[in-house]
């Protein structure tokens, strides 16, 4: 956090003083690769920065701030847990998985910002985690097992770094009239790059009973049999570790806040 706060005073700084200022959102399909491509789904996130452009002779090149938030899983299934060895109960448990990133970030034009078409390159560095909240219903028997927490959270974070390029599209180029605006169309694709970082397996999600039998590390959650006041443990999920592996591919836009 006090990493993000210098960030965001540095870019209030700027600010006050920037010759040009803008304001950069998109939204991001972030595809997993590698051994994370075999165990989550894509994540779909929304993007929204700063970048502040450079005077003089390094105009061409920016820095910015950006951050962004999305998800890779919101599903419900129906698990069975087996209490005792004649019993079981099924509950529904709902699967919410997200994903947070905090970079900072250089770009470099690669024309002039004349050109109506102007291709570019950037590489970033930050901070990716991964959240995911669990939720397990009630039995609709009473009798049945019932979650001591129905709400568990797991959380993992990494520092990543991302390089790739894309391209700024003024949109008066499609039409008779070209004329510059203030506002660019934005498209880029990007390989992001990161530590190990642990997640829950939403691609192939099982009953209880066979996430146990798995040889993945498991999450457990206490329940309590109302019948006998006995405590046990289920495994509710498998949770993964792998090194943070994405491609990503981005559309949006690019707004001139100043122009001084």
């Amino acid at each position: 956090m006090k990493l993000i706060s210098t960030l965001v005073l540095g870019f209030l700084f700027f600010s006050a003083s920037s010759q040009q200022l803008k304001l950069i959102s998109n939204y991001s399909l972030g595809i997993p690769m590698q051994d994370m491509g075999k165990n989550i789904q894509p994540a779909h996130s929304f993007q929204a920065g700063l970048l502040y452009q450079l005077p003089g002779d390094l105009k061409r090149l920016s820095v910015g701030l950006e951050l962004g938030l999305g998800m890779y899983a919101d599903e419900r299934i129906d698990q069975t847990f087996q209490f005792d060895s004649n019993n079981s109960t099924v509950l529904p448990v709902d699967y919410s998985s997200n994903v947070f990133n905090a970079n900072i970030q250089l770009r470099l034009n690669l024309l002039s910002d004349k050109k109506f078409i102007i291709p570019y390159v950037n590489a970033k560095g930050g901070l990716y985690n991964f959240f995911s909240m669990v939720y397990i219903g009630d039995p609709n028997d009473n009798g049945g097992c019932h979650a001591l927490e129905q709400e568990n959270l797991m959380d993992d974070h990494t520092m990543y770094w991302s390089a790739g390029g894309g391209l700024q599209i003024d949109p008066s180029v499609f039409s008779k009239q070209k004329q510059r605006g203030r506002v660019m169309i934005d498209i880029s694709a990007n390989t992001v790059q990161g530590g190990t970082i642990s997640y829950i397996n939403t691609k192939h999600l099982m009953d209880a009973q066979d996430i146990s039998a798995s040889s993945e590390k498991p999450l457990n959650v206490q329940f309590i049999n109302a019948s006998t006041q006995s405590i046990h443990e289920h495994t509710v999920a498998q949770v993964y570790t792998s090194p943070l592996r994405m491609l990503e591919f981005r559309a949006g836009i690019t707004v001139k806040l100043s122009d001084k």
